[in-house]
Protein backbone atom coordinates (compact mmCIF):
# COMPACT_ATOMS: atom_id res chain seq x y z
CA UNK A 1 0.00 0.00 0.00
CA UNK A 2 2.69 2.76 -0.75
CA UNK A 3 2.36 4.64 -3.92
CA UNK A 4 5.32 4.53 -6.42
CA UNK A 5 5.93 6.74 -9.03
CA UNK A 6 8.32 7.41 -11.46
CA UNK A 7 9.43 10.64 -13.27
CA UNK A 8 11.65 10.59 -16.77
CA UNK A 9 10.96 13.59 -18.32
CA UNK A 10 11.88 13.48 -21.75
CA UNK A 11 13.98 10.44 -23.08
CA UNK A 12 15.65 8.91 -20.26
CA UNK A 13 19.30 9.32 -20.09
CA UNK A 14 21.82 6.44 -21.29
CA UNK A 15 24.84 5.35 -19.08
CA UNK A 16 28.32 3.22 -19.94
CA UNK A 17 28.38 1.18 -16.35
CA UNK A 18 28.69 -2.08 -15.00
CA UNK A 19 25.20 -2.92 -14.98
CA UNK A 20 24.77 -5.51 -12.65
CA UNK A 21 25.91 -2.52 -10.09
CA UNK A 22 23.87 -0.03 -11.48
CA UNK A 23 21.01 -2.58 -10.34
CA UNK A 24 22.21 -3.21 -7.07
CA UNK A 25 22.63 0.68 -6.36
CA UNK A 26 18.82 0.95 -7.61
CA UNK A 27 17.67 -1.88 -5.97
CA UNK A 28 19.26 -1.04 -2.23
CA UNK A 29 18.02 2.67 -2.64
CA UNK A 30 14.52 1.40 -3.52
CA UNK A 31 14.21 -1.33 -0.64
CA UNK A 32 15.27 1.51 1.50
CA UNK A 33 12.55 3.57 0.59
CA UNK A 34 10.30 0.95 0.60
CA UNK A 35 11.10 -0.54 4.01
CA UNK A 36 10.87 3.18 5.48
CA UNK A 37 8.12 4.15 3.91
CA UNK A 38 4.53 3.53 5.70
CA UNK A 39 1.71 2.20 4.78
CA UNK A 40 -0.23 5.11 2.61
CA UNK A 41 3.13 6.67 1.97
CA UNK A 42 4.95 7.33 -1.58
CA UNK A 43 8.10 6.48 -3.34
CA UNK A 44 8.96 8.46 -6.14
CA UNK A 45 11.63 7.72 -8.78
CA UNK A 46 13.21 10.75 -10.80
CA UNK A 47 16.26 10.62 -13.88
CA UNK A 48 17.49 12.44 -15.47
CA UNK A 49 20.12 14.56 -16.94
CA UNK A 50 20.78 17.77 -14.98
CA UNK A 51 22.18 21.20 -16.92
CA UNK A 52 25.46 19.99 -16.38
CA UNK A 53 25.19 16.41 -18.45
CA UNK A 54 25.66 14.80 -14.82
CA UNK A 55 22.57 12.10 -14.96
CA UNK A 56 20.61 12.09 -12.06
CA UNK A 57 18.81 9.48 -10.49
CA UNK A 58 16.92 10.21 -7.30
CA UNK A 59 14.86 7.90 -4.97
CA UNK A 60 12.18 10.23 -2.63
CA UNK A 61 10.03 8.97 -0.20
CA UNK A 62 7.84 10.06 2.43
CA UNK A 63 8.99 7.71 5.43
CA UNK A 64 10.30 9.10 9.16
CA UNK A 65 13.53 10.66 7.94
CA UNK A 66 16.75 10.33 8.79
CA UNK A 67 18.63 13.19 11.86
CA UNK A 68 20.85 15.37 10.63
CA UNK A 69 23.52 13.86 12.22
CA UNK A 70 23.17 10.61 11.40
CA UNK A 71 23.22 11.17 7.64
CA UNK A 72 26.72 10.37 6.98
CA UNK A 73 26.18 7.74 9.79
CA UNK A 74 24.10 5.39 7.64
CA UNK A 75 26.65 5.67 4.66
CA UNK A 76 28.74 3.67 6.97
CA UNK A 77 29.00 -0.28 6.93
CA UNK A 78 26.46 -2.73 9.44
CA UNK A 79 25.17 1.06 10.83
CA UNK A 80 21.25 0.97 11.38
CA UNK A 81 19.12 3.73 13.23
CA UNK A 82 16.28 1.35 13.92
CA UNK A 83 17.57 -1.72 15.40
CA UNK A 84 15.19 -4.28 16.94
CA UNK A 85 12.60 -2.52 14.75
CA UNK A 86 10.87 -5.01 11.62
CA UNK A 87 12.73 -2.77 9.34
CA UNK A 88 16.18 -4.23 10.60
CA UNK A 89 18.41 -5.13 7.99
CA UNK A 90 22.57 -5.56 7.51
CA UNK A 91 23.14 -1.94 7.50
CA UNK A 92 24.80 -2.56 4.10
CA UNK A 93 22.30 -1.18 1.51
CA UNK A 94 23.42 2.21 1.71
CA UNK A 95 27.50 1.50 1.96
CA UNK A 96 26.93 -0.68 -0.71
CA UNK A 97 25.55 1.77 -3.52
CA UNK A 98 27.73 4.73 -1.87
CA UNK A 99 31.16 2.81 -3.05
CA UNK A 100 29.05 1.46 -6.65
CA UNK A 101 28.63 4.92 -7.31
CA UNK A 102 32.10 6.49 -6.63
CA UNK A 103 33.60 3.18 -7.91
CA UNK A 104 31.85 4.94 -11.90
CA UNK A 105 33.15 8.26 -10.70
CA UNK A 106 29.83 9.17 -9.17
CA UNK A 107 28.55 10.16 -5.94
CA UNK A 108 25.53 9.33 -3.80
CA UNK A 109 23.73 12.41 -1.76
CA UNK A 110 21.44 11.79 1.08
CA UNK A 111 19.08 14.74 2.00
CA UNK A 112 16.73 13.99 4.73
CA UNK A 113 14.03 15.93 7.31
CA UNK A 114 12.74 14.33 10.01
CA UNK A 115 8.83 13.43 9.61
CA UNK A 116 8.89 14.62 6.04
CA UNK A 117 11.06 11.80 4.22
CA UNK A 118 14.94 11.21 2.84
CA UNK A 119 15.67 11.63 -1.02
CA UNK A 120 19.14 9.56 -2.08
CA UNK A 121 20.70 10.69 -5.26
CA UNK A 122 23.55 8.82 -7.35
CA UNK A 123 24.98 11.55 -9.81
CA UNK A 124 27.20 9.80 -12.46
CA UNK A 125 29.34 12.31 -14.39
CA UNK A 126 28.29 13.23 -17.77
CA UNK A 127 31.34 11.58 -19.44
CA UNK A 128 29.25 8.48 -18.21
CA UNK A 129 26.23 9.64 -20.63
CA UNK A 130 26.25 7.73 -23.94
CA UNK A 131 24.71 10.02 -26.66
CA UNK A 132 21.83 8.57 -28.55
CA UNK A 133 21.79 7.60 -32.37
CA UNK A 134 19.17 9.74 -34.60
CA UNK A 135 17.46 7.49 -36.61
Amino acid sequence: SIRLAFEIPGEPPVVRADENALKKIIINILANAVKFTPAGGAVTVRCEADGSGDVVLSVTDTGAGIPEGDLERVLQPFVQLQQGSDNAGTGLGLPIAKALAELHGGRLDLDSTIGVGTTVTLRLPAERRIARSKG
